[in-house]
């Protein structure tokens, strides 16, 4: 893998390989038994994200390295009012593929994430966790986050909640180059701006 790595907003024709990089992690989840992700993604959510540009990819050439998601939504079966939930950017579905795990993709995704928080204003970046996936709670707490509170509503598989300033990078990952979509063309297709290279 080359030393730099891109991470950017999701087209509109990639719900379904953000679909297979969820399939493909809840495969090896499963081999480490693992019951997360135990399920297709919610392809008219995918479409969503991607279309309000709230779905990201990260890349090295042609290949899908993983994804995330990032917006401004607290969900409020975990994000109570005293915990200022504007002042947050949250991430969702952060999935590194598993033939590239052990690279610190992650790390490199919630470095972007926390700097593009930072850049919007916030005070925080956020995540919600599955419960019973212990692994990934120390995993964010290593990347310094720290865990705010459990929610353990019997309807919902996550809801173990962790944050860590905005703008706090790690910086353990390979470096990479954030684009984003300032505007589309007449054609509809992206014009990119330069946001974040490390």
């Amino acid at each position: 893998m080359d030393d730099r790595v891109t991470i950017r907003p999701a087209d509109r024709n990639e719900a379904d390989a953000i679909a297979s990089m969820w399939a493909e992690a809840g495969r090896w989840l499963k081999s480490k038994m693992i019951d997360q992700w135990q399920y297709p993604a919610n392809q008219e959510k995918l479409s969503r994200d991607i279309e309000q540009g709230h779905a990201y990819v990260m890349t090295n050439g042609s290949e899908y390295l993983g994804t995330i998601t990032v917006d401004g939504f607290a969900d409020p079966e975990f994000w109570l009012p005293g915990d200022l939930p504007d002042s947050a950017l949250y991430a969702h579905r952060i999935i590194v593929r598993p033939n590239v795990s052990g690279s610190s993709l992650g790390v490199s995704m919630l470095d972007w994430a926390s700097q593009k928080a930072a850049k919007l204003g916030k005070s925080w970046l956020r995540v919600d966790a599955w419960k019973t996936n212990s692994d990934l709670g120390r995993y964010y707490e290593s990347q310094g986050f720290t865990h705010v509170r459990t929610v353990d509503l019997p309807h919902r598989r996550s809801g173990a909640l962790y944050q860590r300033p905005a703008g706090v990078t790690v910086g353990a990952g390979p470096r990479y180059l954030g684009l984003e979509a300032w505007k589309v063309d007449e054609n509809g297709n992206p014009e990119w701006g330069w946001t974040t290279g490390l």
